[in-house]
């Protein structure tokens, strides 16, 4: 074979499969990009691909409810959800991301599906004060978000999507396995478990305390005041036949003592009384608060990091939001914030982690 019958050879051959393979990734859609799943084939909806699956889960789903938010919502059980909202809902959550990030997932939900009886979402004190349109992450796959046919090579002849993605699909199927439920999509508890030894090796306690707590300053207002208004009421605002469920989480003691030896303590919790102030006036929102369960915050065994609760605790949230339990009002959240502010400030954090700087240190 001369050199260059061999080079037409080859470059046949590299076309052929290139073509194969992006033929597969488009017929397959392992992400959902072009169309809902085949009929007859099961998908893996792979834990930490949030950013590749979540837009087309929420194009081509079937749903009238979303849960939407950080990881503190990824234990969550959609099924929950339904049952006691008689709803049919996805999860689409990402982790550790603003409140911008999660807005603009709520905003695609509501473009997608504008009939969402209910959205479910948590406002997570560590992220109240990245106000803009400000995201933790760079590494997003636009291509996938947008409706440019032409940078769509990106997904359809990507040799990692073809490896690990789209032949995954087919080896699921050959193994007999069934498209993971939205109860087991972005669960993470099985391979990050509760337990208090596991929040110690997490939890590295500031070495000196900031002596007083810094005031909440009209800077700390203006900042949340932003954030809460352009990524949560905005959305509010366009959507008055959405019922929008807001929590903030019950972070562990273990972020109020980093909290408190920062100087950060009081700044949260009057953060969290000004959104308090900014959302409770609409109608088509329910406000809830978690925090003063103290017996759960306090009992390290129920958290995998000093902020992340396990499934059993995601599962008395639901509850809770059903039962209209930790619900503020107009006229009950002043007390409520501040009875948390009071505890928490007071707690005796050294009881529980007083050597904990010698054990880290040794």
């Amino acid at each position: 074979m001369n050199s260059r019958r061999f080079v037409q050879v080859v470059l046949g051959g590299t076309i052929v499969c290139l073509l194969a393979a992006g033929g597969a990734t488009a017929v397959l859609d392992p992400f959902f990009h072009y169309h809902k799943a085949l009929e007859g084939v099961e998908y893996p909806l792979v834990d930490g691909m949030e950013r590749y699956l979540n837009d087309g889960i929420i194009k081509t789903y079937d749903y009238d409810a979303a849960i939407v938010g950080t990881s503190m919502m990824q234990n969550f059980k959609a099924s929950q959800f339904d049952d006691l909202f008689g709803t049919s809902s996805i999860k689409v959550t990402y982790t550790a991301e603003t409140y911008y990030a999660i807005d603009q997932e709520v905003r695609k939900v509501l473009k997608a599906n504008p009939d969402t009886k209910y959205i479910f979402r948590c406002l997570d004190y560590n992220k109240v004060f990245q106000a803009g349109e400000v995201r933790n992450y760079s590494d997003y796959p636009d291509y996938l978000y947008d409706d440019d046919i032409f940078n769509d090579v990106n997904y359809v002849f990507n040799k990692e999507i073809f490896l690990d993605s789209t032949l995954p699909v087919i080896k699921y199927n050959m193994n007999g396995e069934k498209t993971t439920s939205m109860d087991d999509y972005s669960f993470w508890e099985w391979e990050h478990p509760v337990g208090k030894e596991n929040v110690l090796k997490a939890y590295h306690r500031p070495e000196e305390e900031a002596g007083e707590q810094k005031a909440f300053t009209e800077e700390d207002a203006r900042t949340v005041t932003d954030n809460v208004t352009e990524n949560v009421i905005r959305t509010v605002e366009e959507n008055p036949d959405t019922m929008f469920y807001f929590y903030t989480p019950p972070y562990s003691v273990a972020f109020w003592d980093d909290a408190e030896r920062k100087g950060d303590l009081i700044r949260y919790f009057e953060a969290e009384k000004l959104q308090a102030e900014l959302l409770l006036p609409y109608d088509n929102v329910k406000l809830y608060s978690f925090a003063d369960h103290y017996d759960i915050t306090q009992n390290l065994d129920n958290y995998m990091d000093p902020t992340h609760y396990g499934s059993k605790i995601s599962d008395k949230i639901i509850d809770w939001i059903y039962q209209e339990a930790g619900l503020l009002t107009k006229e009950n959240y002043q007390e409520k914030i501040q009875g948390m502010e009071d505890f928490y400030l007071s707690f005796d954090y050294d009881s529980v982690f007083g050597t904990l700087e010698e054990e880290q240190g040794a």
